[in-house]
């Protein structure tokens, strides 16, 4: 979707109209039209300049297709104290019922803009906090150090008409904070992100699977000769179909709808009613994961879920 820009007269044209209408006030009405004609030149004028004022502080923000990055990683950002009123807003917006959030943090959706043109940080990267009607506001920045890492690959996503996303948490009451949930810059991009915007496990923890010499074939097309491999996994109910706990519950793995592994029984248990609840909150109990290749023991699948 493009936004659609009205054509409105310059401000130039609309001036040379009233001076043309000033002088043909005089000529007819002599005194009296000069006086009512520079009247008229210097309202215009001067909402010309107005407006024209209002235009440069408050730029247009274009539309971008927003793209998911990774979680897999916690930082906090810089300067919300210019920005109180803004995040406190979006806070409000988003909190629910203080007696259903076990967590006193609120949970929003942070876009990361680069600003390659910023006067005072030729690599400063602007964090936004997205509104429910996907509008935006500004909460901050990255560190100094941080946004020198990430800008050009933000850089390479705004070039394809794309924008960062990625978790994000507002803590305090007086003073608030932004926290991002934001994966390292070497693994920032998910290299096959079709599973739609539903939002994925907290990225806390890697946790191995187990069959995965059964889907080397699965595992070989995702990666298509190249590890390590960044993807968006879905867990499923199964039962375990060998071994001394053949029959019991536990969670597949699919990449791109296929499966290519299961949790072990132990690790099925421990994570059952997170993914349960998640599912139930999200429609999918989706989680990040990176395919890795071990040599002789083939490709290998890490997922990264809560602690």
């Amino acid at each position: 979707m493009t936004m659609q820009q009205r054509t409105e007269p310059s401000p130039a044209a609309i001036l040379i109209s009233v001076a043309v209408l000033a002088l043909v006030l005089t000529v007819a009405l002599g005194p009296l039209g000069f006086v009512i004609g520079l009247a008229l030149f210097v309202l215009m004028f001067a909402g010309t300049k107005h407006k024209s004022t209002v235009e440069l502080v408050v730029p247009m923000r274009a539309r971008s297709r927003i793209r998911r990055l990774s979680t897999a990683g916690r930082i906090a950002i810089v300067g919300e104290a210019h920005y109180q009123d803004a995040i406190a807003e979006v806070a409000r917006n988003n909190s629910g019922p203080a007696s259903t959030r076990p967590d006193p943090a609120v949970a929003a959706t942070a876009v990361l803009v680069p600003e390659s043109a910023d006067r005072y940080d030729d690599h400063a990267v602007r964090v936004d906090l997205l509104r429910g009607d996907g509008s935006a506001v500004t909460a901050g920045y990255l560190r100094a150090d941080h946004a020198a890492t990430y800008q050009p690959l933000l850089l390479q996503l705004a070039e394809r008409g794309e924008v960062g996303s990625c978790p994000a948490r507002i803590l305090g009451q007086r003073y608030l904070t932004v926290h991002l949930h934001l994966g390292d810059a070497r693994l920032l991009l998910l290299d096959h992100d079709a599973l739609g915007t539903a939002p994925t496990l907290p990225a806390e923890l890697q946790v191995g699977i187990t069959d995965e010499e059964a889907h080397q074939y699965v595992l070989h097309r995702v990666v298509n000769g190249r590890t390590p491999v960044h993807v968006i996994a879905e867990l499923r109910d199964c039962r375990i179909a060998k071994g001394t706990h053949t029959g019991e519950h536990t969670l597949e793995v699919l990449l791109e709808g296929e499966r290519i592994g299961q949790l072990t029984y132990a690790m099925g248990l421990r994570y059952d009613d997170i993914v349960r609840e998640w599912r139930t909150r999200t429609g999918r109990a989706l989680c990040e994961a990176i395919i890795i290749n071990e040599g002789t023991r083939g490709l290998h699948a890490k997922l990264l879920l809560p602690k």
